[in-house]
């Protein structure tokens, strides 16, 4: 009998896992194992988060209300200031020189036209970047 050598491979098989969570919250296990050494701990901490996530959308809600009450100044007294400015542009031209009066006229109208385009081109942009962004 003959005898034929077998070749045997032997195989070391590795294995790598690995997990993530992401949120606001710890992972339920991770709640779960909260819960186990300080009872009701998981309840609390889901309440905490709760509060937080709450507060920080009324600051958000502050925030929007402040910007909306300062554009709707803004607007009042650009027109306040752009009335005045016709308005002086229009005695100068009448009741003294009327090249001054009308390059005061231009310069108040083209800073107007220049304050609205250069609104338009940055909240364009800021469109633009979300879209990117996204």
């Amino acid at each position: 009998m003959n005898a034929v050598p077998q070749n045997k491979k032997n195989a070391v098989v590795i294995q790598r896992s690995s997990s993530s969570f992401s949120g606001p919250l710890p992972h339920p296990d991770i709640l779960r194992s909260f819960d186990e050494v300080v009872p009701g701990s998981a309840e609390r901490i889901i309440k905490m988060a709760e509060e937080q996530s709450s507060h920080r959308r009324n600051l958000e809600n502050m925030v929007i209300d402040s910007d909306i009450k300062r554009s709707k100044w803004g607007q009042v007294l650009g027109f306040i200031l752009s009335l005045i400015g016709l308005v002086v542009a229009g005695f100068v031209s009448v009741y003294g020189n009327p090249i001054a009066g009308s390059v005061i006229g231009v310069g108040t109208l083209g800073s107007l036209v220049g304050i609205f385009m250069y609104g338009s081109k940055t909240r364009s942009r800021e469109r633009d970047d979300r879209k990117e962004n996204k």
